[in-house]
């Protein structure tokens, strides 16, 4: 999945939609002020990530694999 550079991926509650401007890269985990949850900033951004990329197959978009700098490369 394509993910725009200024997505918020890592700031962005997976539960409840809220964004944390106030996230810096050394925050590893912060707790949501809007619903309480817990998270892990990479696992967080995973699951963006993965929703992002559901709303684009149910939306019946083509997703197809790119290969980018040579790091994907599907035999």
């Amino acid at each position: 999945v394509a993910i725009d550079t200024f997505f918020p991926s890592s700031k962005r509650c997976f539960c409840c939609g809220y964004i944390n401007d106030a996230l810096t890269l050394n925050d590893r985990e912060w707790t949501c002020p809007s619903c309480s949850n817990l998270l892990d900033r990479d696992i967080n951004a995973a699951r963006n990530i993965k929703a992002a990329g559901l709303a684009v197959l149910a939306r019946g978009e083509n997703v197809r694999l790119v290969s980018t700098n040579g790091m994907s490369n599907p035999q």
